[in-house]
């Protein structure tokens, strides 16, 4: 399997009930392998979709959808008039809505050459079409490591966070982002920044090959390899990432 064997899948709701707040809009995107159409899931992408001119302070509408959320949004709008803030509008080679990404997970055996990173670019192209701001704040590829407990998180080793944050910040350079405030990280301006960068990582990945052995598991939704029984690489396939040193991605 290459990666001109995976196929993304979108997912998102539109509520029509009085009331709901439509100016923050979730989608939910599905990696899969083929397999007479969309094969088991080894990865998800959560990314939202602002359209600022539906709310009237967006940093309140993503507050109202997460912390996260809010965090970014504060980094990118004016909190108390709820604009973008100068200097991104300023810049932006196309206005347009925002498109956040808030959380990608990948299946461990697929990590480690810059495949996450690669599809969520071609997701972010895909719902942005070039326009408007594009911003994440570094994470990891998933969201299962444990937690520090209540009371205790003045023990993390700030040093080795802040090591991981470049690390994931230098896999997110790969699309063009750059850090812009408090964080958050931005893609860089520009009409092309992002399918320069695509057709890069493409060419970087072209003759990647997975070994992918599937199961007969019946899955429904997006659980993560659920029905992915084996994955190898072939020992002839050159690592796509051996000469950059990112993992995770």
């Amino acid at each position: 399997m290459g990666i001109d064997d995976i196929i993304l899948s979108y997912s998102s709701e539109h509520w029509l009930g009085p009331g709901h707040d439509d100016s923050v809009q979730r989608w939910d995107i599905g990696m899969h392998f083929k397999d007479e159409g969309p094969g088991p899931c080894f990865g998800t992408i959560e990314l939202y979709v602002v359209d600022h001119w539906r709310s009237p302070n967006v940093v309140q509408s993503l507050d109202a959808v997460s912390v996260d959320l809010c965090e970014i949004g504060t980094a990118l709008y004016d909190p108390e008039l709820g604009d973008l803030r100068d200097e991104l509008h300023e810049d932006l080679a196309l206005p347009g809505k925002t498109t956040i990404v808030d959380r990608v997970r990948m299946d461990r055996r697929f990590r480690g050459q810059g495949l996450g990173v690669y599809l969520t670019g071609l997701a972010l192209d895909h719902l942005s079409h070039g326009a408007g701001v594009i911003a994440l704040f570094p994470g990891p590829l998933d969201d299962n490591a444990p937690m520090p407990p209540p009371g205790s998180w003045g023990e993390v080793d700030e040093a080795a966070l802040a090591a991981a944050r470049a690390r994931l910040g230098r896999a997110w350079s790969r699309l063009g982002f750059e850090h812009y405030r408090d964080g958050t990280w931005i893609l860089a301006p520009g009409m092309r920044t992002l399918h320069d960068a695509l057709c890069h990582e493409q060419q970087r990945l072209q003759d990647h090959r997975w070994n992918v052995t599937f199961t007969d598991v019946s899955t429904s939704g997006a659980v993560i390899s659920a029905g992915i029984d084996k994955v190898t690489m072939p020992k002839s396939a050159p690592h796509p990432l051996r000469s950059g040193g990112i993992e995770g991605s």
